[in-house]
């Protein structure tokens, strides 16, 4: 088969470069013809040299290729024979306004069954919706890991991810008309009192409520105009989940930009990295911190990028990770409801180390098995035969 592969964006420490570059490869492994568009190299212009060509597949992350139009303001993408894919990294709300594009022959790769289930309900004209978490893999120059050395790993406790003030949010929501402001932060009012409500839920409950029809309007519309309240309730339980891992009585580093904003009394802090160093940083932790981005029923990456370098991934769980894994055998959940719970147990964890290596080899066994880019590209190859 023969893939063409969007690389458009830099953002995300590079992460999308390195989704791109990772996925390519396994594709090449698996014996198939892989070329590249990368936005750091080619000029935008030089899109229309694709024009009239031939792929089994394109594949882009985060796509705003769906907007791009010809100058007889026909779609770019209905100029190629292909079908095309765009992996979602986040929720759908986030990518309105390229999911409403009606391309001829638009399908949607998402981290989140929900996701899956909200995309296919408000956007028929897309063909087919894959679930698949995004993954790493073993950090550079690591042949295998040292099971024997997992006590003398440097990092007990490990966040690698960036800080967003809360009241920043709050400053931008309420720049917003009265009652979309009002709206919002009854939203965020019933996200934080239910942790397991999405915010598509808590859209619809808020509909139902309201004057103002917005389930028989353009709900995706207004889910989209609802981000602050989904992004305020991610950056909160982010800032509390540390606030309370600060009181761990074993040491606790952070990588990433802006927690100096953050009064934090134990933590110590580092400037944030590119995404493939992040490899490095889990293969030197004993357990590495993940909260989901308000997934319920998918995975963040970071948890299977932790466990193939032999973290242990402390996590809240999702549908997809509880069906995979048990709390203390593979992995470590905490509960949202309770962060105050999660110093005494991450301490408790690191004063049983060699329990907590066991954690880290079933951890490993299970991405190792279910959570790599050679499964993700056989499920996109199966998903396009």
């Amino acid at each position: 088969m023969k893939f063409l592969i969007f690389e458009m964006k830099t953002v995300c420490y590079n992460s999308y470069l390195y989704f791109g570059d990772a996925l390519g490869n396994a594709l090449t492994k698996l014996g198939h013809s892989v070329e590249y568009f990368k936005v750091d190299e080619d000029a935008l212009d030089d899109l229309e040299r694709y024009v009239g060509t031939h792929f089994d597949a394109m594949i882009d992350f985060n796509s705003d290729l769906p907007r791009a139009l010809m100058d007889d303001d026909s779609y770019f993408l209905n100029h190629v024979d292909a079908p095309f894919f765009d992996i979602i990294l986040d929720h759908p709300l986030y990518h309105h306004d390229s999911l409403k594009h009606k391309i001829e022959n638009f399908h949607v790769i998402c981290l989140d069954s929900k996701h899956k289930d909200y995309i296919l309900k408000y956007y028929p004209h897309i063909k087919s919706v894959l679930v698949t978490p995004m993954t790493g893999e073993l950090a550079f120059g690591h042949d295998s890991i040292n099971w024997d050395d997992f006590e003398n790993r440097q990092y007990d406790i490990l966040l690698s991810g960036t800080y967003t003030d809360p009241t920043r949010l709050e400053t931008a929501i309420n720049k917003m008309p009265d009652f979309l402001a009002k709206n919002v932060y009854e939203l965020i009012d019933m996200m934080t009192a239910d942790s397991t409500l999405t915010i598509e839920d808590a859209v619809t409950t808020l509909a139902e409520n309201e004057i103002y029809d917005y389930i028989n309007s353009d709900l995706p519309l207004h889910t989209q105009s609802f981000y602050l309240a989904d992004a305020y309730v991610r950056c909160i339980n982010r800032k509390n989940l540390v606030l309370n891992l600060d009181k761990c009585q074993h040491s606790f580093d952070i990588f990433g930009a802006l927690w100096e904003e953050l009064d934090l009394k134990n933590a110590t802090l580092h400037r944030e990295i590119p995404f493939n160093l992040t490899f490095t940083v889990f293969s030197k932790a004993k357990i590495s911190v993940n909260i989901m981005p308000n997934f319920k029923a998918g995975s963040h990456d970071r948890v299977f990028s932790a466990q193939l370098n032999g973290a242990v991934s402390l996590t809240d769980p999702t549908t997809l990770l509880l069906e995979e894994y048990k709390d203390n055998e593979n992995i470590l959940f905490y509960d949202l409801d309770h962060l105050n719970q999660v110093a005494d147990k991450v301490d408790r964890s690191l004063d049983n180390l060699s329990q907590l290596k066991k954690i880290a080899q079933g951890g490993f066994e299970i991405a190792n098995s279910k959570h790599t880019w050679a499964n993700i590209a056989d499920l996109i190859t199966k998903a396009i035969h």
